[in-house]
């Protein structure tokens, strides 16, 4: 081959490694962007089903993947003592878990915003590419045994405050530094009170996520989820949050702080 030819076939690669490179080292903002004024060049799936369709977007050369969310249903019976539905299976949860996640200062939930497909509105998350495995049964694999112990402690906690029905594998994926990352949360939000499990909590706690949790109130979740949840599934989230808080509250007086409290690792 002339040396020339060469020579444009790798600055054409070198070019789609930085492209990529790219889509991968995105913060928030450029990724929340980047799902919102991109092209639609496919996508894949089963429309009207429960589950997300998988899409294909580009935008300046940019070229990744995202899980689209169609879903808006909601239970014909009533919460008790309330008009509102008991539950709701609906794309506005997994935009109001992401918002909520941020919040906490967690960043446990791929990013995820709202935007148009076709006809209807849908939750758009930003798709995990580089994941290596999903679901609990990974701690043998993990480089630290004990960090990964508390990822997972913490995204039960999550679950937990938004009220998630039991994780399966496919909920939780694992990327190539071995952070965990929560999906899927369109049935989370039911308007029940009290937590699914309690057990779940277990006996450690991230500091910063308590520390957080203290600080959420009404005004807050409201600004923050604008609209995405009823008045009955925020009064539900601050209830948990109470729960949560007690929880840990009586083993810090048992045990010390010391003993229940851990810091995460920072994350990008």
């Amino acid at each position: 081959m002339h040396p020339r030819p060469r020579l444009l076939l790798a600055l054409v690669g070198a070019s789609l490694l930085a492209v990529a490179a790219q889509a991968q080292t995105a913060g928030d903002k450029e990724k929340e962007q980047f799902l919102l004024e991109s092209q639609l060049v496919r996508s894949r799936g089963a429309p009207g089903a429960a589950s997300p369709l998988r899409a294909t977007l580009r935008l300046g050369g940019v070229t990744h993947e995202a899980s689209v969310q169609l879903i808006d249903e909601s239970s014909p019976k009533r919460a008790p003592g309330s008009d509102e539905p008991d539950s709701r299976n609906s794309w506005r949860n997994d935009v109001a878990a992401y918002r909520i996640d941020r919040l906490l200062g967690l960043r446990m939930v791929p990013v995820t915003v709202i935007r148009p497909y076709k006809a209807s509105r849908a939750a758009f998350t930003w798709w995990q590419d580089d994941f290596v495995t999903t679901g609990e049964g990974r701690r043998e694999q993990a480089p630290d045994a004990e960090a990964w112990t508390r990822q997972l402690q913490a995204a039960k906690l999550f679950a937990q405050l938004i009220h998630s029905p039991a994780r399966g594998e496919s909920d939780l994926l694992v990327d190539r530094d071995f952070r965990l990352w929560m999906v899927d949360h369109a049935r989370a939000f039911d308007a029940f009170r009290g937590l699914r499990n309690e057990k779940e909590l277990g006996d450690a706690c991230p500091r910063g996520l308590l520390a957080a949790l203290r600080k959420l109130d009404e005004p807050t979740l409201k600004t923050r989820t604008g609209g995405l949840l009823t008045k009955g599934q925020i009064d539900r989230v601050l209830e948990r949050r109470d729960r949560i808080v007690t929880h840990y509250d009586r083993l810090i007086a048992a045990r010390g702080a010391a003993n229940v409290l851990y810091d995460l690792p920072a994350r990008p």
